[in-house]
């Protein structure tokens, strides 16, 4: 089961692998994979909610499983 997290926690995981960001709309922020073909939108608060959470997990595909921990 899929969890709300910080942002901060998110942000760097996504880091650490390799994914680089742009900011989008308002707090949004859009991270893009090292291969280039994926990407998710995380928004910039304190707690990212476990929906956007699940959905960066899926949207991510090229990054190792268990990137997110």
């Amino acid at each position: 089961m899929v969890t709300s997290m910080s942002y901060w926690s998110e942000a760097s995981s996504l880091g650490r692998h390799g994914c680089t960001s742009m900011m989008g709309k308002g707090d949004h922020e859009k991270w893009y994979c090292p291969c280039g073909q994926h990407m998710t939108v995380i928004t910039r608060s304190p707690t990212v909610s476990p929906g956007l959470v699940r959905r960066a997990i899926a949207r991510m595909a090229c990054l190792p499983k268990g990137w997110l921990q």
